[in-house]
């Protein structure tokens, strides 16, 4: 593949204690240790510089009308002052339900993401790349809340980028569940590529190759049980073709941790090391990288998964092993699901390699979508 963008570019980190302090409450999925962990497992591996971290800012509410509908905004800033909301409300705007809680910080902490994705796009546009992390709310939609989502910061990245002079975009979604909040928004427009490999038949059944568009969105809906060599194959024989041929001025890349062999809320078996790889080839194909985080429930996984990849930014070479201080944190994160954790995410910053053929649902899904993408992908 063309090294075609590979200097030196000055990453930046955008975060904030926001995702420490706020909780989405009881046994929810994501009431769970991720950002934090990350940032201090980031912080234990001696990767954390402070001069290229920074603070995520709370994104006005009149930003936020920009793409979310005003009465939405309203009644999202409302009931985390009340702390509650009314029936007619909660069914309107998805507000109030097991997916999307009413919680101290309901409005606060999404506006942050939307916030840290602003900045950095204006980071990656000035600086080469930027890692928001806390971003990643790909389902959140114009007037309501949906999947954990209650607004879209990824939608306001891809926003930032046009007012910077950034036409062609190109969004590559490494989420297990498919981008539909992004898709909505997007899906028509010529100048972005939406790209998602996320788990077939699964929330919120959508991406299916017949949404597909020749050259502009491509969807890849890859069977349960699918490992490491059916993700890469996809990559190699369809993606990165075809953003290759897209030529992107900026290239957006959610990267969700739900695909991750130790994951609750899939059936895939990726391994961090898949995602490493991919990451790794996608900052080659754009001048600008902008990297949010996304989905993942399980906070060893999820916090090894993006320490990685902050490190990848920085063209820091992976170590097996944790430094002694990592260790210990990993040792010590807790999650109400178990009580045990695998053994080898405790003792390795990697995941163990999983050495399985490639599928035949997979090597039907590549030939299917070199039928419909023909114009930009050579298969052999």
């Amino acid at each position: 593949m063309p090294q075609r963008y590979y200097f030196y570019m000055t990453s930046f980190l955008i975060s904030s204690d926001i995702y420490r302090n706020t909780h989405y409450g009881g046994k929810h999925p994501l009431n769970i240790p991720r950002v934090g962990a990350t940032l201090d497992l980031i912080k234990a591996m001696s990767w954390c510089d402070e001069a290229k971290f920074i603070t995520a800012p709370i994104a006005k509410p009149s930003l936020l009308k920009k793409f979310h509908s005003n009465d939405y905004v309203n009644v999202l800033i409302e009931a985390d002052e009340k702390q509650e909301i009314d029936k007619n409300q909660s069914n309107k705007y998805n507000l109030g339900t097991p997916s999307n809680p009413i919680f101290k910080g309901m409005y606060k902490r999404p506006a942050t993401s939307v916030g840290g994705s602003v900045v950095a796009a204006e980071f990656a546009f000035l600086h080469g790349r930027a890692f928001n992390l806390g971003g990643g709310l790909h389902h959140g939609l114009v007037n309501k809340a949906n999947g954990f989502c209650y607004l879209n910061d990824l939608v306001f990245a891809i926003k930032r980028f046009r007012e910077l002079g950034i036409r062609r975009i190109a969004y590559v979604d490494l989420d297990a569940h498919f981008c539909d909040g992004v898709a909505s928004a997007f899906s028509e427009d010529p100048d972005v590529m939406l790209v998602s490999a996320h788990e077939a038949n699964r929330w919120p059944f959508q991406g299916k190759l017949e949404e597909n568009f020749p050259d502009k969105n491509l969807y890849a809906p890859i069977s349960k049980g699918s490992t490491d060599i059916d993700l890469e194959a996809l990559f190699e024989y369809i993606f990165y073709p075809a953003i290759e041929n897209f030529k992107p001025e900026a290239l957006i890349v959610q990267g969700g941790a739900d695909m991750l062999k130790d994951d609750p809320l899939s059936r895939l078996e990726m391994t961090n090391n898949c995602l490493w790889k991919v990451l790794s080839k996608l900052a080659l194909l754009a001048p600008k990288l902008l990297l949010t985080s996304g989905g993942g429930y399980n906070p060893w996984s999820v916090s090894r998964l993006w320490t990685g990849f902050w490190a990848i930014l920085n063209d820091i070479e992976l170590p097996s092993l944790y430094t002694d201080e990592g260790r210990r944190l990993i040792e010590n994160l807790r999650w109400f699901r178990k009580d045990k954790v695998n053994p080898n995410l405790l003792s390795s910053l990697k995941d163990e390699q999983i050495c399985y053929g490639i599928k035949q649902e997979t090597l039907d899904l590549i030939k299917r979508m070199n039928v419909i993408h023909k114009s930009s992908i050579q298969i052999i």
